[in-house]
């Protein structure tokens, strides 16, 4: 949020000095100094709102993505069936930290490293109970 409404308010102030100069007929100056005043606060708010829709926005997506995953042919949990069909589980992942060290003349900074632990297994889907 904070860069959003920074680059707005930068972006604001550069045109409005540029057109309060241009459309300034006795000074220039105040006419630029005006002109950056109402684009910081125009750029500034522009952006805050703008910024503000785009989050919605994103967070919508990304809940209809969640609770939507059969549509996006995505395996469910471990047991849970699609459709009437089988599942497939998902993978146990686990990281591993590599600390810093010299190698040489190389420096390899800390990293984590992700493996693979169990490989997805196939479940039968759950029977429905009538």
């Amino acid at each position: 949020m904070r860069d959003s409404v920074l680059t707005g308010m930068g972006t604001g102030a550069a045109l409005g000095a540029a057109n309060g100069a241009a459309l300034s007929s006795d000074n220039r100056n105040k006419g630029a100094l005006t002109g950056a005043l109402v684009g910081v606060a125009v750029g500034g708010i522009a952006s805050y709102f703008i910024h503000n829709g785009l989050e919605k926005r994103d967070a919508r997506i990304r809940r209809d993505t969640l609770f939507n995953l059969e549509k996006f042919n995505v395996s469910g949990p471990q047991g849970m069936s699609i459709d009437g069909g089988h599942g497939l589980t998902m993978p146990v992942v686990e990281s591993q930290w590599v600390d810093t060290q010299v190698q040489g003349k190389k420096l390899v900074e800390g990293h984590r490293v992700w493996v693979i632990s169990e490989e997805p297994q196939w479940v039968p889907a759950k029977k429905s109970k009538k």
